[in-house]
This record gives structure tokens, C-alpha cells and sequence, in this order.
């Protein structure tokens, strides 16, 4: 599956390419539209580009140099084309933040985009300026601003940033680990039971979502931000770049 389109740098020549953000939809006029909504919420000394794609897409090779990439869903008979990108964008890029945009009515599997690689899924309905908050919201997060890059230290099994270090049990730095290790940062309920030595077939998902929740409250409360995020129906979710191992 090939991208096609040119991108959009009108304006942005100044500021470095890897801070940009990409932002890409089946015709011109949807990334060219999506490309302002996502601007007005960056602000003005991000590069926010824009590029579209048709039936067959050219492989964007320059997607690791973006910060985040917004891929405009407006139809349903988008969503294979789409799915595909997102997988092939991830296959050589797990650096940049993936944000699935759906514009158009009918229904989606959001789940498949998350397990392609897409670090955020959500309905924005662009035409009615309705649900950009989560827009305003993701910019505004600690992934989007790095505010934290903590070390794992499997060794002394602990987390180490900002100044701070916090330990963490076996189990949790297993679980860490195993996500840090994820091309989609996402583990479902089986397998993160399968990490703490659970029974599979047998575990309280209350157990489990209790220590994921013990973990969770850990690193907020040393570190103040949110690192594992739930995925309704899956799993978890670690924010993409917060926890690298050594």
C-alpha cells in the first residue's frame, strides 16, 4: 500500500522538522482542513503539515521525523486503507504518536487501530466544532509536552526520573517492561495476567486491575502523570516514550 500527496509546509520553514506534526487524509481538502483544526490547538511555533492519500499509498519515509501523526477517518470504506497505514507507519516508526481521527458516521472497530499501532482513537466531528477538547486535551498532556523520561532499571527494579527514583515490585517491573517492549504499547488482561503468573483461565480481573491500578496511582503520585492508560474491552495502554529500559 503506497501514500500519495505532497506535503503542506506553507508558513513553518523555521522550525524543525521533528517537532512537527503530520497530519493525513483521503483527499487534500480533509488533511488540508484537519491540518488547521490540529494547528489552532499545537500552536503557532509547531509545524503541523498536511498530505493526502488515495487508493494506493507511496510509503512515508519521513515519518519518523514527526512528533505526532493524525491519520482523518470520514467514511467506513476508509477503514482498511487506513488500517494499513497505520501498521505500516508502525512497522518502521515507533517514535511518533499515531492519533486516529474519525470524522465521518458509521461504525469502527477502534480497537484494530490500537492493536495496529495508534496511540489514540476518537470521533471528532469537525464540521460541528464538537469533541476538538480532546484535542486540546492530548496537547496539554505530559506525553505530548515530555514532561517525564523515566529509566527502568530491571536490575535494581526501579524507576528512575526527574530527580526521583521509585521502586517497583518483581511483578510490576515485568509488566513495565513488557510494555516498553510493545510496538503498540498496549497489553491485553491475558497477558498481563501471564506476566504476574496468574492463571489465565482462572484470575480474578479485579486482582488484576487492582495492581494495575496500585502501579498506576505509584507513578502518578512520584511522578504526577497518568503512565498506564485503560483500553475498554482489551487491556492497557503506556503512554508512548515515558518508560524506556536499559
Amino acid at each position: 500500500m503506497m501514500l500519495t500527496g505532497k506535503i503542506t509546509t506553507t508558513g513553518h520553514s523555521d522550525v524543525k522538522e521533528e517537532t512537527g506534526i503530520l497530519t493525513i487524509g483521503r483527499t487534500h481538502t480533509l488533511a488540508e482542513g484537519f491540518r488547521e483544526l490540529v494547528a489552532s490547538h499545537a500552536g503557532r511555533d509547531i509545524a503541523v503539515d498536511a498530505m493526502c492519500y488515495g487508493n494506493s499509498f507511496k510509503r512515508n519515509r519521513g515519518s519518523e521525523s514527526y512528533r505526532a501523526i493524525f491519520i482523518v477517518i470520514d467514511s467506513p470504506q476508509a477503514f482498511a486503507e487506513s488500517l494499513t497505514l497505520v501498521e505500516r507507519i508502525r512497522a518502521e516508526n515507533l517514535a511518533s504518536i499515531i492519533f486516529i481521527a474519525i470524522t465521518g458516521k458509521g461504525t469502527y472497530n477502534k480497537m484494530k487501530y490500537y492493536l495496529a499501532g495508534a496511540d489514540y482513537c476518537i470521533n471528532c466531528d469537525t464540521s460541528a466544532g464538537e469533541n476538538t477538547d480532546e484535542l486540546s486535551e492530548f496537547f496539554n498532556s505530559p506525553e505530548w509536552q515530555k514532561k517525564h523520561n523515566l529509566l527502568l532499571d530491571p536490575t535494581r527494579m526501579c524507576l528512575i526520573g526527574d530527580y526521583k527514583k521509585l521502586d517497583v515490585s518483581f511483578a510490576e517491573m515485568k509488566i513495565l517492561e513488557a510494555f516498553s517492549q510493545t510496538k503498540n504499547q498496549i497489553l491485553s488482561h491475558d497477558e498481563i495476567a501471564r506476566i504476574m503468573g496468574l492463571n489465565i483461565n482462572f484470575y480474578d480481573p479485579r486482582a488484576l486491575e487492582k495492581s494495575i491500578s496500585r502501579l498506576r496511582g505509584k507513578i502518578k503520585g512520584m511522578y504526577g502523570t497518568n503512565a498506564i492508560q485503560s483500553i475498554r474491552g482489551h487491556g492497557y495502554r503506556l503512554i508512548r516514550g515515558l518508560i524506556s529500559t536499559t
